[in-house]
């Protein structure tokens, strides 16, 4: 049987040498095993996981310190346990649910019956923020690990007289003149010594085999203090050996640095020099001198290399029967020549052409996240996982000296994912922000069925908000993103929220990234839903739970379905950031703490609900009642996809949620023949009528055609939609004929009530073939008439565009194939009888004294700019409405760009 017919079959454990011993029957079952872990707050930072049980000690046999204890000597600080469950029955798979170590053994006893201890253990996290130590700086802890002959890393404090030597066995360096602790702006270090005139150096190396090559490797900078280039050379550094070249001096000045070799006799065997660019003189540059035995010949080199840029060497060859040997001193009388320059980091190495200053030089800087979290771990010996997602974790900037939890969690909060405690062992777990991306639910929980226990309280507060975000890396810039608009943003109520500022500094590799972080976190900061801080499940209630809970983590996506209308119509998604969970012999409570999981949801390829973007802004162009099949809409920019692959579409207006299963232009190419009116377009809207006769309509396969046979006066309508407001309307016009006696006048309709009540948009083809431009009200003209170049032909189509926005009509005319002008060459607001909305159509008629014999004006390519007819599945959600001329219409899950 499983549980619950049969036991959880909870058992504590404690790792005592290499052993497991199981102590589960020590345990007092009046006080069930508590687990807490994650970040049961919604803190920043993930807690130390903890997990509290009490011991039965009336033997005494948890006293570390009872020597007739059976674990006496073996129980101490930081014993590792363990808490595992048996759901499947005695003879099914344990899974473990606690790793961990006590720390301590407190005893408490009232009588020598009644003798308990109560254990609080915890996750290696508790451990690692004991210390308060700092890590060492990069170059000190990188640079000994090549175990070299000399080093002193100069990282001395401002009083010091000698550089130490972390290297057993080797003396302190004598020094004079130098300013310990002076310049702290080599981020792989503290603060090194600056020189001052009189500055002196002499380090002895210890005796040791030639192993015929050698490095001398150490840090400076100039700080722009430049040797001059016609006088001596400046010395930095000599170094003694017993090869055939006993001393090696490096000087440098401006343009040139110079490398002197001289034999025991004190000739020069060695007199060469290399230029130099501008670059040695700023910054933090390394000097790498090193010689090598190749056979009867020593290859030397000199090589400058800008710490995180560029390199320039000088290379050698001594002359056959010469040896390297090994290096005895370094020594240096620096002069007014090198004063204000700082040195440090100064190494002597047992390889030649060694790379081991590399990276570390810079802190590691432009590493992922993830490699220093890897790469420090491995450093500390502490055992490190990774949940890995899709994309490279983002490149952090230097490691500076802090403590090594503070290093990790840096580089975690660069990356933005969640640095987390091992489930199955004492360690770390970095899972990638980008595992966080759009998830598919871990958990689902059903609301009225088991499983999901109360209270389930949604809080819609402002605890969250964060609308006004500032993020400075480390060393470097600044950025700032601002939520100017919507019901979060930092306007004053009731147009915002008011402001909630925030600003954070990040370990980031470039200036680049502070600005891509502060909107990423601005959108983090201003999700306009709920929250649902607690979340708790009772496995007894619902064991067809436990699979999925065993395997959730956390960073999953749990989903709530079914919630009542007062809560949600939609399921809600949440992120669980940890848990608190209660297990007993037959009860196994869980209890999450959550946040919202809809800022998380970023676009992803091929995905049925992310991989669509989403329209400029959308908005219903006519009203739609609660059950209308079709909606008409009208976009910003580009329009919605009409590929039937990418259908449905999930889109939510005014809190509904429609799916559009096809989606057609809004307009009328004409593409068919129809007698005595126009019929219906091919995205099924049909024609209305009025003024004239049915038979003045017709529409040839290729145009719509209004033929003013008799009372050519009279005003021909032609209309679509109905209560639209807002709109932009193109079309192209064809006059069959150049007009006579009197111009004809086609043109758009806007907000058409009836022919009386109505805008028109009227396109003036005069006698003569002139071209004119006016705005009418009804039959009465809005403003004056404008000419427009060129005038047109018989057959010659024009084109015409027309926006209104409030009562402001503009409008422009050109001939089809030409270049469409930039400006509006109407534009007039109607302040009499404005008319607020209506049906948006085409028209034709002429002036009375027009002789044209049966004039024709022929239509095509009618179109309202961005609209669609959107064919849709109703109330998806639940939610039944009608909506209003004006909605917006938007995903109902927005595609948000990633980090």
């Amino acid at each position: 049987m499983a549980f619950p017919d049969t036991s959880l079959g909870v058992r504590v454990e404690l790792l005592l040498g290499e052993t497991w011993l199981d102590i589960t029957g020590d345990v007092f079952t009046d006080a069930p095993v508590a687990i807490t872990r994650g970040r049961p707050d919604e803190g920043a930072r993930t807690d130390a996981a903890s997990c509290a049980f009490v011991l039965d000690n009336r033997t005494g046999r948890y006293s570390p310190r009872n020597p007739s204890s059976d674990l006496y000597g073996l129980l101490g600080r930081n014993t590792p346990m363990r808490v595992s469950v048996a759901p499947y029955g005695a003879d099914g798979p344990r899974s473990v649910r606690f790793v961990g170590e006590v720390a301590a053994w407190p005893v408490r006893w009232g009588t020598p019956h009644d003798v308990a201890v109560s254990v609080a253990a915890a996750g290696i996290l508790r451990r690692l923020g004991q210390g308060t130590k700092p890590l060492d700086s990069t170059l000190r802890r990188r640079i000994p690990s090549a175990a070299p002959r000399a080093y002193w890393p100069m990282e001395e404090a401002r009083e010091a007289t000698r550089a130490f030597s972390p290297i057993p066995g080797v003396r302190p360096a004598a020094v004079t003149g130098l300013e310990f602790g002076a310049v702290d702006t080599l981020p792989s270090s503290l603060a090194l010594p600056r020189l001052t005139s009189a500055a002196t150096l002499s380090a002895i190396v210890p005796s040791h085999d030639a192993a015929g090559q050698w490095q001398v490797e150490f840090v400076y900078n100039a700080d722009g203090k430049v040797p001059p280039g016609d006088g001596e050379w400046a010395e930095v550094i000599g170094v003694s050996t017993t090869g055939t070249v006993r001393r090696w001096v490096v000087g440098m000045r401006d343009g040139a640095a110079r490398l002197y070799g001289y034999d025991s006799s004190g000739t020069d065997v060695i007199f060469r020099a290399v230029g130099v660019g501008s670059d040695v003189w700023h910054g933090w540059v390394r000097i790498r001198l090193w010689a090598r035995d190749d056979g009867t010949t020593v290859t030397y080199q000199l090589l400058f290399q800008n710490i995180g840029g560029d390199a320039g060497a000088l290379n050698g060859t001594l002359a056959a029967n010469t040896s390297a040997g090994r290096v005895t001193a370094v020594t240096a009388t620096w002069g007014p020549r090198t004063e204000g320059w700082s040195i440090g980091h100064l190494a002597i190495l047992r390889s030649a052409d060694s790379w081991l200053y590399y990276k570390s030089d810079a802190g590691y800087a432009g590493e992922t996240a993830w490699r220093r979290m890897a790469r420090l771990a491995e450093e500390e010996g502490i055992p490190v996982a990774r949940v890995a997602g899709p994309l490279t974790t983002e490149r952090v900037g230097p490691q500076r000296p802090q403590t090594l939890l503070a290093v990790l969690e840096s580089a975690a909060d660069a990356d933005g994912g969640l640095l987390l405690e091992d489930h199955a062992r004492i360690g770390l777990l970095y899972r990638d922000r980008s595992t966080l991306y759009t998830q598919q639910p871990a958990l689902t929980l059903a609301y009225g069925q088991p499983g999901l226990a109360a209270p389930l309280e949604p809080v819609d507060d402002d605890g969250a908000v964060r609308n006004d975000i500032t993020v400075s890396r480390e060393g470097g810039s600044s950025a700032r993103a601002v939520l100017e608009s919507g019901p979060l943003s930092v306007q004053s109520p009731p147009h915002g929220i008011g402001l909630y500022d925030e600003s954070v500094t990040l370990v980031l590799d470039n200036d680049v990234q502070p600005e891509q972080h502060a909107h990423w976190r601005l959108h983090l900061g201003t999700v306009d839903g709920a929250r649902f801080p607690a979340v708790s499940v009772m496995l007894h209630k619902a064991p067809h739970l436990i699979p999925a809970v065993l395997a959730l983590r956390e960073g999953d996506m749990i989903r709530l379905t079914g919630l009542p209308p007062w809560v949600s119509h939609d399921p809600v998604d949440l992120i669980v950031q940890g848990w608190r969970e209660t297990l007993d012999q037959f009860r196994w409570d869980v209890t999450y703490t959550c946040s919202p999981a809809a800022p998380w949801n970023v676009a992803k390829a091929d995905h049925p609900v992310f991989g669509k973007a989403d329209t400029d802004g959308c908005r219903l162009l006519a009203p739609a009642t609660s059950t209308a099949p079709v909606l008409e809409v009208v976009s910003a920019g580009l329009p919605w996809t009409s590929d039937p692959a990418e259908m449905p579409l999930r889109l939510q207006l005014g809190g509904e949620t429609v799916h559009a299963t096809a989606v057609v232009a809004l307009g009328d190419t004409f593409g068919r023949t129809v007698t005595d009116g126009w019929g219906t377009a091919a995205n099924g809207l049909a024609w209305s009528a009025a003024g004239g006769a049915a038979s003045d309509r017709s529409v040839d396969g290729a145009r719509g055609v209004i033929a003013l046979a008799s009372s050519v006066s009279s005003l021909r309508a032609q209309t679509l939609l109905a209560d639209v407001r807002d709109c932009e309307v193109r079309v192209r016009i064809q006059p069959g004929q150049v007009s006579t006696g009197g111009g004809l006048i086609p043109g758009v309709l806007l907000r058409y009530a009836s022919i009386a009540n109505s805008y028109r948009v009227r396109l003036h083809l005069g006698t003569g073939g002139d071209l004119a431009l006016s705005v009418a009200r009804g039959s009465t003209q809005v403003g004056s008439t404008t000419q427009i170049p060129g005038g047109y032909a018989a057959g010659q189509e024009i084109e015409l565009r027309a926006r209104i926005e409030g009562h402001r009509i503009r409008a422009r005319a050109w001939k089809s194939g030409a270049v469409e002008p930039l400006a509006w060459q109407a534009d007039v607001t109607v302040t009499e009888s404005p008319i607020d909305v209506g049906a948006v159509g085409l028209c034709a008629s002429g002036f009375s004294a027009n002789t044209n014999p049966s004039p024709v004006v022929r239509f095509d390519a009618f179109e309202v700019v961005g609209g669609q007819r959107l064919t849709v599945t109703r109330s998806a959600n639940g939610v039944v409405k009608s909506h209003a001329t004006g909605t917006d219409v938007r995903l109902s899950h927005p595609t948000i760009a990633s980090l």
